[in-house]
């Protein structure tokens, strides 16, 4: 009996392409997606599609629905604060390890980098971006495959937590981005406390942040 293997690049370079279409709100809340429907909308084979939907739904872009369909979420607040609550031990784990080391990997300074040039040119996409990838790196640097693992749980619904709900006017990213270089320097100095302390301030005023735009929002729609 012959067993068909799965076509890793192709599965990645589709998962890619889907995840990047949810994030911009291409393929809206709400939306169902077959395997036949991503299959003829990027023309591969449906073991791809099936592929590459059962990872995104691990990473919580898509949740299953009746007749197991694929559906992009509309996140609630109860969303937003579960998200923020699930990440707080995560993350806090991550940079006493890290402080401890007085350890700031490479990708997070790029990550803080990138998150300043954005902010200088009021790019709210790419600085989402950036943050995104600031956090993931920090939790990879701890070495821990499981602590990762869990993160990434996480992760995917916090960008699009943020790409459905955030507002735009009015958000200040250089505050953002200077909350996120304090986490770095109290790595940096060896202050596991403040490295948490710093984490924490970040987290918390993006939690709020969200839960206060997205009562806005339905505010507008009522």
């Amino acid at each position: 009996m012959s067993v068909e293997l799965e076509s890793t690049t192709l599965t990645d370079s589709l998962t890619t392409a889907l995840r990047k279409q949810i994030i911009a709100s291409e393929i809206p809340p709400g939306e169902k997606l077959s395997e036949i429907w991503v299959a003829n909308r990027f023309t591969v084979a449906r073991p791809t599609a099936k592929a590459a939907l059962d990872r995104l739904t691990n990473e919580g872009l898509l949740r299953r629905g009746p007749r197991r369909s694929a559906v992009v979420p509309q996140l609630s607040a109860d969303d937003v604060s579960d998200l923020y609550f699930a990440r707080e031990p995560i993350e806090s784990r991550a940079v006493i390890t890290l402080a401890l080391r007085k350890e700031v990997p490479g990708d997070a300074d790029r990550s803080l980098a990138l998150m300043r040039m954005a902010a200088e040119r009021d790019q709210h996409g790419e600085h989402t971006e950036a943050d995104i990838a600031l956090h993931r790196a920090l939790v990879a640097a701890t070495g821990s495959a499981r602590l990762r693992r869990m993160h990434e749980t996480v992760m995917g619904e916090t960008q699009l937590c943020i790409a459905q709900v955030r507002a735009h006017a009015g958000l200040d990213l250089m505050a953002l981005t200077d909350r996120h270089a304090a986490v770095l320097d109290a790595i940096r100095s060896g202050d596991p406390d403040q490295a948490v302390a710093a984490l924490l301030a970040d987290l918390d005023n993006c939690r709020d942040t969200l839960l206060s735009d997205l009562k806005t929002a339905e505010e507008q729609r009522g």
